[in-house]
């Protein structure tokens, strides 16, 4: 029988906070004291599984009301969360259940059986599904003998997360390959309630959840809704007519969004207004281009640029759009709580408006990486995370993000950032879409290239494209090639992943099969 000490998770969603419901989804409102019980059912069967503080539940499954219930259960326990991305490919989450030790992997009833057994069989760990909520418990049993025994085997195995451990989450890849960010319940609840006081949430509000439960970004508004009381709309998946239609009918007063989502939400939406309601769209991913925040805010879009990363639990520095509309994402305000500074290649303090890395420190920041410790030397040094971004403070403390450093394109000695491309490529009308990365140049190291995709009905016109770039940058920044494509290389989250723009196979995510 598993420990069933409480962290008292649970208890934070019945403390009188929510105002509303806590949770709407396919047109059903829950509320706090429902949701609270579905997650103490879930609790009961985990138990009688003998599932303990420290273990790792894989979950496989789409955003259902089942599915949130469980992830407030796994906080409330102690038992490690760890999300697996649907859209990769199927020996990628092998992998991701084998490196984590899981116990169960979790599934919904409408997840192909057979790929369900192959999964756990092949990683060893038992197999639970998701019920319906109206169910007894949000949760059945073991479904075959011969996954049953693979669990059963797990008691004689190590187990390899701490018990401060709450939260695995595989990191997108886009300098890379994925590494799990183990993050704690500690960390979590500081994230929440910083974003909340930068943003000045209440309870009164409506987050809309389009984002996937397998990412920080999503994950982090379950997190927050939670501390703070506030209602989440959640949705199985972004829709930019559905979050149209939620953001005129429901009353939301926050959404979280990336930058190819708002340009898709602007397409869907014409030149509609943003609703009176809307006080907050965070906006985060990736740099967005000036044009595409400038198109949005003069439709009354209250845009808040964000920088995050997994490793710090979501959100590190915002815009907070109570400040004014101002398009500035190039001063960031940190959550509070947190450090920033810039330091150069030999790790030394920069000054006010030097370019450098960006590193964190705070309660925010990961414990490390799964069964990584190189890495996760490399990333934590004296309880600073090295970001791997590129960036600046102003003499305000505020943050200006100009890139990755993996992507970072070093040309004849100068250095050129691909962020600062795609902006300008971003601006030209017939362009819907941006992405730059190097090439390798035998007489200057480096050189630019870009990739563009067009809007429907625009041609592609090479010269004039590379012309309106020569009036924009300065002639070693200009690309020296530029195609068409239908589409760029995204991962899940909708991160640009230029690795893979000149090569589609490269390093980072793979979609599975769809």
């Amino acid at each position: 029988m598993g420990s069933t000490s409480s962290t008292g998770w649970i208890e934070s969603l019945t403390a009188g906070k929510h105002v509303g419901p806590a949770l709407v989804f396919g047109g059903r409102e829950v509320g706090a004291v429902e949701l609270a019980r579905a997650a103490r059912q879930t609790l009961g069967r985990l138990d009688g599984l003998g599932v303990e503080a420290g273990d790792v539940l894989g979950v496989l499954a789409p955003p259902s009301i089942e599915g949130v219930a469980l992830v407030h259960a796994l906080l409330d326990r102690g038992i490690v969360l760890m999300p697996l991305n649907a859209r990769l490919a199927e020996p990628e989450q092998r992998l991701a259940l084998e490196a984590s030790g899981a116990r169960f992997l979790v599934v919904s009833t409408a997840s192909e059986d057979a790929l369900a057994r192959r999964l756990a069989e092949n990683a060893g760990c038992g197999l639970l599904r998701l019920e319906t909520f109206d169910d007894a418990s949000p949760i059945s049993g073991v479904c075959s003998p011969e996954v049953s025994r693979a669990s059963e085997l797990f008691a004689h195995r190590e187990r390899r997360l701490a018990e401060s451990a709450a939260l695995v989450v595989r990191t997108s890849g886009t300098s890379g390959q994925p590494k799990g960010a183990v993050l704690g319940l500690d960390n979590l609840k500081a994230s929440a309630d910083a974003s909340a006081a930068l943003l000045t949430s209440r309870s009164s509000d409506r987050w809309l959840l389009c984002m996937p439960l397998f990412h920080i970004g999503g994950l982090s508004i379950l997190f927050r809704s939670a501390r703070g009381g506030e209602t989440v709309l959640l949705q199985d998946r972004f829709d930019p007519i559905a979050v149209s239609r939620s953001l005129e009918e429901e009353g939301v007063t926050h959404v979280s969004l990336v930058a190819t989502m708002l340009e898709r939400l602007l397409e869907a939406r014409g030149v509609r207004r943003a609703p009176t309601s809307l006080r907050c769209v965070l906006l985060g991913g990736g740099p967005a281009s000036a044009s595409l925040i400038a198109r949005a805010e003069a439709l009354g879009y209250p845009i808040a640029p964000t920088y995050g990363l997994t490793e710090a639990a979501s959100q590190v520095a915002t815009w907070p759009p109570h400040r004014g509309m101002s398009s500035r994402s190039s001063e960031l305000e940190a959550l509070p709580g947190l450090e920033l500074r810039i330091v150069d290649d030999r790790g030394r303090v920069l000054g006010p408006d030097q370019e450098g890395e960006i590193q964190l420190r705070g309660p925010t920041v990961m414990r490390g990486y799964l069964d990584d410790p190189v890495a996760t030397l490399d990333a934590l040094r004296d309880g600073w995370l090295s970001t791997g971004d590129v960036g600046r403070l102003d003499r305000a403390g505020r943050l200006g993000v100009l890139d990755r450093r993996a992507d970072l394109i070093v040309s004849g000695g100068e250095n050129i950032y691909p962020a600062e491309i795609e902006r300008v490529l971003g601006e030209h009308p017939d362009i819907a879409e941006a992405g730059a990365c190097g090439v390798s140049d035998e007489r200057f190291g480096a050189r630019p290239t870009a990739r563009v995709v067009m809007r429907p009905g625009r041609p592609f016109d090479r010269q004039e494209l590379l012309a309106f770039c020569r009036t924009r940058l300065a002639a070693y920044k200009c690309p020296v090639d530029l195609a068409p494509v239908a589409s760029l290389p995204r991962n899940a989250t909708g991160k640009l992943m230029r690795r893979r723009l000149l090569d589609p196979q490269k390093d980072g995510e793979v979609s599975a099969p769809r």
